[in-house]
């Protein structure tokens, strides 16, 4: 991204999300299965992207010498997400 402009246009935004969990190998009891939940994950950063199925977050934006670059990336499935929160609309 060699513009500073268009970075200043993305959100700064935390997401609560749920992500997988599983802590057993072999056979499980139904006291076990019943105590199951996934884990309740929270990500900081900019949305980049975003569409139907997911949306797309990185944590890092550098800039050097007015070139942009994005680092730390995830995506993140729109079915998983509890909340997201605006933190920024415009972050300067």
């Amino acid at each position: 991204m060699s513009s500073g402009n268009s970075v200043k246009e993305f959100p700064l935004v935390l997401i609560r999300w749920q992500d997988i969990t599983s802590s057993h190998t072999g056979w499980i009891e139904q006291e076990e299965i019943d105590a199951l939940k996934t884990a309740t994950c929270y990500s900081v950063g900019w949305i980049i992207k975003e569409d139907k199925k997911n949306v797309y977050l990185i944590s890092a934006l550098v800039e050097h010498e007015d070139i942009w670059s994005k680092s730390f990336d995830t995506v993140i499935p729109k079915g998983v997400i509890d909340k997201t929160t605006v933190l920024r609309k415009r972050w300067w």
